[in-house]
């Protein structure tokens, strides 16, 4: 028989894959069980309700989704150049972990807005790379997380048209026009460094 970790690990795997094809308000504990090969009384052994094992699924995919990201950045440096390899880390994890991706995303926008009460990390982190790209000058100085939500909607429609086949273009054209459309975005009337100003002054 498999170990009770096995299957919690089971039950969550079952819950990610019905709440991904179904939604989370759709998807009963039954349905979970009947996937999983196991009783509802194993479900319950591990979570105190359907809502606690979506929460938990859905921290652990932002983790994963974090750290996922994390690996594309450098520690520190120029604030255009963490962007793009954010993007492209963004894209990565889409397509290599794309159940947690498509999770991840559609939980967040519908059944369980409500109930995370920070904003995603993957969200913060690219706050952070835009408010050090204001320090720098690099981008124009504006609300955030305004903008990273603005950067994130472009990346979130462009995965989504690349998932259902309705762009008709190479990866590496989609790419480049993304981290592009993402840059004027940020970049539209931003001031430059002091020093470059001087310089400009000089010649």
């Amino acid at each position: 028989m498999p170990r009770v970790s096995s299957k919690k690990e089971l039950v969550v795997a079952a819950a990610l894959s019905l709440f991904r094809q179904k939604g989370i308000r759709a998807t009963t504990t039954k349905d979970i069980a009947r996937r999983a090969g196991v009783s509802e009384g194993t479900i319950y052994r591990h979570f105190a309700s359907k809502d606690e094992l979506a929460a938990y699924i859905f921290e652990r995919t932002e983790t994963l989704f974090f750290r996922f990201l994390s690996s594309w950045l450098p520690a520190s440096g120029d604030a255009t150049d963490m962007l793009r390899q954010y993007i492209r880390g963004f894209f990565a994890f889409s397509r290599k972990h794309h159940k947690h991706y498509s999770f991840i995303v559609a939980a967040y926008q519908t059944e369980l807005r409500k109930s995370v009460q920070s904003r995603m990390k993957p969200q913060t982190m690219l706050e952070r790379i835009i408010r050090h790209g204001q320090v720098q000058g690099s981008f124009r100085l504006m609300d955030t997380r305004l903008a990273s939500a603005m950067v994130l909607g472009v990346l979130i429609q462009t995965v989504f048209h690349l998932k259902t086949g309705q762009l008709a273009v190479n990866f590496s054209d989609v790419l480049l026009e993304t981290e592009q459309t993402c840059l004027r975005i940020l970049q539209n009337g931003a001031r430059h460094h002091p020093e470059q100003s001087n310089e400009e002054a000089d010649t």
